[in-house]
């Protein structure tokens, strides 16, 4: 039987679909019977995703390319925004992308994509595809996305990228392979014989400038400046941008030493004819041109991989950077003036294999993660919502309608026909005998309410006035409420209450204090009325059986307030007492 290869690919720049179209090529011309299938597995992952990571991209790189500069650097730097991005793919893509997978029953599975390389990983690790993952990288850089933990074997175009990608994924997990570029860019090729084949002139100099499969980059500014080399001749490739081939087309309709193409199949051609490449974006571009033996002067796009992965190619003497448009020029002469010989690249099969054959043998290497590893890692992750929403629902004040509800908020409470209300005051336990004092001149009892037990001498003189005393829950910490049993019950004990007792619940309650202080045998009352700063007015008059509470935070403005008090109780021709010791 064939050996069926599933390659994914994207469009999101040439040269992800130029490297997907390369395998291809190779597998087909293998010696042993293959049939491979070439999909845009980023459309395979669902639409959205598509619209997000394709789209998103060439805007970004076209309206504000420094925006992609700096999620790149985040990207890289900072794990939470790595992490993120991971799991939005994985959890948007993943499920899309086994189905289609799961349609075409491949033996292999390659990607040369890392959005796609990505969701590949995870599956493997995940149980969720048990043939082996294979992957493309053509860069030098970006490794922490295009290097997956769950993919079975990488391959890379450069020596230098086996360590770093093996640091990611484990030993073994790496293979250098002859570049991923179509076979006519390795086949030898006449200089002069392109430059008729184009139409181009035998003598003088060509230089081909590329702004990659979506003519990216400050191409106009190159090829301006590249006009000043006089016996230059500049062939300015703009890719599928049709508004950019049309503006330097325009702009450069009087010149015969520039010519403007839009998306070419004649790379290979322009390659040889050429004596130095400009180009804005790196990637399989570079390889092909290497491979021609044609220098490389990158110009045009500094920003995100790009940049960094020109750099790296730098360090490594594979092109000239050129930051300005005087180091462009400059880089261009000297390229084109040097008499070494060109080194191709990839032309030596004994040191390099084919790409096709490592995915042939391509085994399953990656070991799946434990399947009670998994359902751990469910378990826990349920737990930790469970408890963060817990959290929150028992901290927050916003769900008081549901407690009052559930805890019976004690705002009236019955006089069994005596025509008075319940009067409860807020107070310091220092101040408590002195408010006292003032209430009994004006005929009023009351129960008091702190969130600190007064001392024995001040209990004794509340109760010889005709007082008493229920405890208060105090407002705290994010979790405070969780102590609010221990603390209702430590008050009940030392003012001898009874098993179900009322208590003076906080200003703006929140759920897991009222729950709590219910299960400890408690009754919150909220009160009907409240009597606070002196300025503040009534929201209504008092009735019979209200609960009253009067808040008295400053020994200063405590007779006024209680003189409004009284003043209500007359209005109402009602008197003030205090709360039953026990709730019902």
């Amino acid at each position: 039987m064939p050996r069926r290869v599933l390659i994914l690919s994207a469009d999101v720049g040439e040269g992800h679909a130029a490297a997907a179209r390369a395998l291809r090529e190779q597998l087909e011309r293998c010696d042993e019977p293959v049939e491979v299938t070439l999909i845009d597995g980023l459309a395979a992952m669902g639409s959205l995703l598509r619209s997000v990571v394709s789209d998103g991209y060439r805007k970004q790189l076209r309206v504000a390319p420094r925006s992609y500069s700096l999620y790149y650097w985040l990207l890289k730097h900072a794990p939470p925004v790595r992490a993120a991005t991971k799991l939005m793919l994985t959890r948007l893509g993943a499920k899309p992308l086994s189905r289609a997978i799961a349609e075409h029953n491949p033996d292999v599975v390659v990607s040369t994509y890392p959005a796609i390389t990505v969701v590949l990983g995870y599956m493997r690790r995940r149980r969720l595809l048990d043939v082996p993952a294979v992957a493309t990288i053509t860069d030098m850089t970006g490794l922490f996305f295009w290097a997956q933990r769950g993919i079975d074997m990488h391959l890379v175009m450069y020596e230098a990228s086996v360590r770093d990608v093996e640091r990611i994924a484990g030993r073994g997990s790496a293979q250098v392979v002859r570049p991923l570029i179509a076979a006519e860019f390795l086949e030898p090729r006449d200089s002069g014989a392109a430059r008729d084949a184009l139409g181009l002139p035998r003598r003088g100099h060509v230089v081909v400038v590329s702004g990659g499969g979506w003519g990216v980059g400050d191409l106009d500014g190159a090829v301006t400046e590249l006009t000043r080399i006089p016996d230059a001749t500049i062939v300015c490739v703009t890719g599928r941008n049709e508004e950019g081939r049309a503006r330097l087309a325009e702009r450069f309709a009087g010149s015969d030493r520039v010519r403007v193409l839009g998306f070419t199949d004649k790379m290979a051609e322009l390659l040889a004819a050429a004596d130095v490449l400009v180009h804005s974006t790196g990637g399989v571009t570079c390889l092909e041109a290497m491979a021609r033996g044609c220098p490389v002067v990158s110009y045009g796009l500094p920003v995100g991989h790009a940049k960094l992965n020109t750099r790296r190619m730098a360090e490594h003497e594979l092109l000239a950077l050129a930051s300005s448009t005087d180091e462009l020029v400059a880089h261009v002469e000297r390229s084109r003036r040097s008499e070494e010989p060109r080194p191709r690249l990839g032309t030596s099969s004994a040191v390099q294999p084919d790409a096709a054959d490592v995915v042939l043998r391509a085994r399953l290497r990656v070991r799946p993660i434990a399947r009670w590893r998994l359902r751990a890692a469910h378990v826990m992750t349920s737990i930790v919502l469970a408890l963060g929403v817990g959290i929150w629902v028992m901290s927050t004040d916003e769900l008081d309608a549901i407690a009052a509800v559930l805890s019976h908020q004690v705002k009236t409470v019955p006089t069994n026909g005596v025509d008075s209300v319940f009067v409860i005051v807020h107070a310091q336990p220092r101040e408590m005998t002195f408010v006292a004092g003032e209430l009994k001149h004006a005929g009023i009892e009351a129960s008091f309410a702190s969130t600190v037990v007064p001392s024995s001498a001040t209990l004794a003189r509340l109760h010889y006035l005709g007082d008493d005393v229920i405890p208060e829950i105090a407002r705290g910490s994010l979790l405070h409420w969780i102590h609010t049993p221990a603390e209702l019950r430590r008050e009940q004990r030392r003012l001898h209450l009874h098993r179900h007792f009322f208590y003076l619940e906080p200003s703006n309650p929140s759920f897991g204090e009222l729950l709590l202080g219910h299960v400890a045998g408690g009754q919150g009352v909220t009160g009907a009325v409240q009597f606070g700063s002196p300025a503040a007015g009534l929201s209504r008059s008092l009735r019979e059986g209200d609960v009253v509470v009067v808040r008295l935070d400053r020994v200063a403005g405590s007779t006024r307030t209680i003189g409004r008090v009284v003043s209500a109780l007359r209005e109402s021709r009602l008197s003030g007492r205090p709360l039953p010791t026990r709730s019902s």
